[in-house]
């Protein structure tokens, strides 16, 4: 089972955008990669309930994933 970590930024940027947690999360694990990084980094876009379209950047080590930040998109 995949673990799903948010870091301390993270949450201030989800609260101060007014982003679901639970909708962050969704995106980390399911969404579209749009951008990869050479340090692992991935650039996940899916649509949340409200129709926005969210953009999450995350990190995979081992069996978590790590929430760096969130943001709707266009």
């Amino acid at each position: 089972m995949v673990q799903i970590v948010i870091t301390d930024h993270a949450k201030y940027r989800l609260l101060e955008r007014g982003i679901d947690v639970h909708e962050a999360k969704k995106i980390a694990k399911n969404g579209k990669v749009t951008k990869s990084e050479f340090d692992g980094t991935l650039t996940k876009v899916g649509l949340c309930s409200n129709g926005k379209s969210l953009t999450v950047v995350s990190i995979k080590q081992g069996n978590k994933i790590i929430i760096k930040t969130a943001y709707y998109g266009n």
